[in-house]
């Protein structure tokens, strides 16, 4: 019993495979990243939000964003600088996820603890001047944070979307070699 060989050779049966991610790609992660890492520090320093008075035309007081929450962005933002900077230069898959994870923790941080205050309203004052009515108004830092936070968690979930496997997988390898490799007839005995 003689076997036929089938038509086409298995090298040119299959389409090309791309085995490295455009250039573009790790470049935006970095730009990402560095941008997101920045307004977090930016944001920081800013103001977070004004305690306004209905009695009075200037704020009766200002919250800066780092006292607010002790300063917790300085690290995540370094942190998410290190990683993109990693995740650029090597492509790694858990660089990305984790700037991904550093801009929700972000998102957290300022949608549970500094939206709340940032929007609240009630009483001001002492009992000795007496009290108002007062509302606080979000300011510049708590938009820079929000900003910050989305432009991190895009740039994780964009790099991981758009960023292909470096290598080959262990599987498509091991498929590949047993492709290549001179297989003997079954069948053909002579």
């Amino acid at each position: 019993m003689t076997v036929t060989p089938p038509e086409a050779k298995p090298e040119y049966s299959r389409a090309p495979r791309r085995s490295q991610t455009p250039a573009e790609i790790p470049r935006a992660v970095l730009a990402g990243g560095l941008a997101g890492a920045l307004l977090l520090l930016v944001a920081e320093f800013m103001p977070l939000y004004d305690e306004d008075s209905a009695a009075s035309r200037l704020p009766l007081r200002t919250v800066q964003s780092g006292g607010h929450h002790a300063y917790a962005l300085i690290p995540v933002a370094l942190l998410a600088l290190v990683l993109a900077i990693g995740a650029s230069r090597s492509g790694s898959r858990p660089a990305l996820l984790g700037i991904g994870a550093l801009g929700l923790l972000t998102a957290l941080i300022a949608l549970l603890g500094d939206l709340p205050d940032a929007h609240a309203s009630g009483l001001a004052g002492s009992a000795g001047v007496g009290f108002s009515t007062a509302k606080d108004v979000p300011q510049i830092g708590f938009y820079l944070e929000t900003l910050g936070a989305a432009l991190l968690v895009t740039t994780g979930a964009a790099g991981l979307l758009l960023s292909g496997t470096r290598g080959v997988p262990a599987r498509a390898a091991y498929q590949e070699r047993a492709l290549d490799s001179p297989r003997p007839d079954i069948g053909n005995e002579q």
